[in-house]
């Protein structure tokens, strides 16, 4: 299952939250360089592409880390002059702009050329639109700000979900889910998931506190998107979570990302990395560490003949999350174990022979 995909909005009009954010990105469309601002995860990104899909232009989203010196940004500028093969018109999408190592002068000066010379409409999108790398470039945009979705919204789109696909669920739970996500509709949908098994939804009390920030997203999503062995090395060098996590977050999102041929090549470097990983743990041969993270790293970015240019909603490896789960559960289960032992007298082995049937009736599942 996969909701982040699933329930997508198709339409501008179907996303939850923002409506003032949307109406003015409508208002405001194509009269100058627009700045998206706000929280990760409440639908800058997305919003831009399905504005694109509504006024039928080609977008063209530029990988931030794949353009940080003024050579690549008057590649940009070149493009931003021309209309698509087809005629269309375009829509130039700088995603996480405050990424872009915009302090240094030649940067930001060849970016305002770029705003004064572009044929095609642009759009930015930022987490803090007031960054200070941003000072020079806020003048020449109009800022609109996305805010956090409320809870009670996003606990109601959660509802419809379950109920469309047939997820028994407490009400309780939801608006737990909601409330915890803090306004992050991506992360709302991902702890949904991840809480789902044999059809109904488990109790939120058996997620993980939220400590994987943005930042993981944006690594994977560099990886996936650059093609350039150095930018690829600076995600790895630059990770907040051990090389052998990052690996489940590649293999849960590069089918996402890639298709036909670059796929079948991005899953033979993961099961090389796979096998290096393997044979690191089982022999304790660190040296092999240097091949596994470039594997996971150059070897995925390299495998795309070009850089997709789509929106890719990216997700929690489903690996991870259930593997939380069934932790949890087998805690639980630990738990009664040793309850039933005190009152029984008798070994754990019994007790985990007899178990199925005291379950049943004594209803302690």
């Amino acid at each position: 299952m996969n909701l982040l995909e699933k329930y997508k909005p198709e339409k501008l009009e179907e996303m939850i939250g923002n409506k003032k954010a949307i109406e003015e990105i409508l208002k405001n469309f194509g009269k100058k360089p627009l700045l998206l601002y706000g929280n990760p995860g409440i639908g800058k990104t997305l919003s831009c592409y399905l504005l694109a899909k509504k006024l039928n232009l080609e977008i063209y989203e530029i990988n931030a880390s794949d353009y940080r010196d003024v050579e690549s940004l008057k590649k940009v500028l070149e493009i931003s002059k021309q209309y698509s093969i087809f005629g269309k018109k375009r829509l130039i999408l700088i995603d996480e702009i405050d990424g872009l190592s915009v302090q240094d002068r030649g940067a930001t000066t060849e970016l305002i050329k770029i705003f004064k010379e572009s044929k095609n409409p642009i759009v930015m999108t930022a987490n803090d639109a007031y960054n200070t790398k941003l000072r020079s470039l806020r003048s020449y945009c109009k800022l609109i700000p996305f805010t956090k979705i409320n809870y009670l919204s996003i606990a109601k789109y959660l509802r419809e979900i379950c109920q469309q696909e047939k997820i028994v669920f407490e009400e309780a739970v939801l608006k737990n889910i909601a409330q915890r996500c803090n306004g992050d509709i991506r992360s709302a949908l991902l702890d949904t998931e991840s809480l789902v098994l044999d059809g109904e939804l488990l109790s939120s009390d058996l997620l993980s506190p939220r400590d994987f920030e943005e930042n993981i997203f944006n690594s994977v999503k560099i990886i996936l998107k650059t093609k350039k062995i150095d930018v690829a090395k600076d995600v790895m060098n630059n990770l907040d979570r051990s090389p052998e996590d990052f690996f489940w977050w590649i293999e849960e999102n590069v089918t996402r990302e890639y298709k036909n041929d670059d796929l079948k090549k991005a899953i033979d470097f993961l099961s090389l990395a796979d096998i290096f990983r393997r044979r690191i743990m089982r022999r304790q041969d660190w040296v092999l560490l240097r091949y596994y993270i470039n594997f996971l790293s150059i070897g995925i970015a390299l495998s795309k003949r070009e850089t997709y240019y789509k929106y890719v909603p990216y997700g929690f490896p489903t690996y991870i999350s259930k593997m939380g789960v069934m932790k949890s559960k087998k805690k639980e289960k630990e738990e009664k174990i040793l309850k039933l032992q005190e009152k029984m007298h008798c070994s754990k082995r019994v007790i985990k022979e007899e178990l199925p049937y005291l379950e049943q009736f004594l209803n302690l599942s």
